[in-house]
């Protein structure tokens, strides 16, 4: 597998609590997960500054025509219309760290092909130094829905790399 790909399959944090207490689970009860990686030829915080706002998304990924930030029980929430008319996602901020270049949400509904979805997009300093390059890196775990697992990691992963790919069309100089 080419570096910056991978896709695996990992217990559900309830599948391992449920295995300590002595319950029977199945053992189908697993999250899928996907990671896309990119190495832009920016510095750190340039990158962070373009993708590091929770709406900003619309900048820089092209499936996304619009972003609307809004809040909820003081958290943010963004409903991001998809191009193509696709819809609309609702997805929730669950963390965030400046300093660490990151944040972390949920998808709350939508059209994708999953449930139980939560993400981290993060922007690290490569080459030892902020001035290098920057890698962003996007994970995901989730759970299919409405299509194989397979199918549903193939649709994030490639929402993921048109994503990535923004990125580095936006960040280069």
């Amino acid at each position: 597998m080419r570096p910056g790909r991978r896709v695996h399959r990992r217990p559900l944090p309830g599948l391992l609590l449920a295995t300590a207490i002595g319950a029977a689970v199945p053992s189908e009860a697993f999250a899928l997960e996907v990671t896309r990686s990119r190495v832009v030829a920016a510095p750190p915080a340039a990158v962070w500054s373009l993708v590091g706002g929770f709406c900003d998304i619309a900048r820089w990924h092209p499936q996304v025509t619009r972003c609307t930030l809004s809040s909820e029980s003081g958290a943010p929430v963004r409903a991001l219309v998809a191009a193509g008319g696709l819809g609309t996602l609702i997805e929730t901020e669950t963390a965030r760290d400046e300093a660490a270049m990151s944040y972390s949400y949920r998808l709350v509904s939508g059209p994708l092909p999953v449930k139980d979805y939560a993400a981290t997009l993060s922007v690290a300093p490569i080459g030892g130094g902020a001035g290098k390059g920057a890698t962003i890196t996007w994970t995901a775990h989730f759970e299919a829905e409405g299509m194989t697992e397979a199918e549903a990691v193939a649709d994030i992963a490639g929402v993921y790399e048109a994503g990535l790919a923004g990125i580095a069309r936006e960040a280069a100089p």
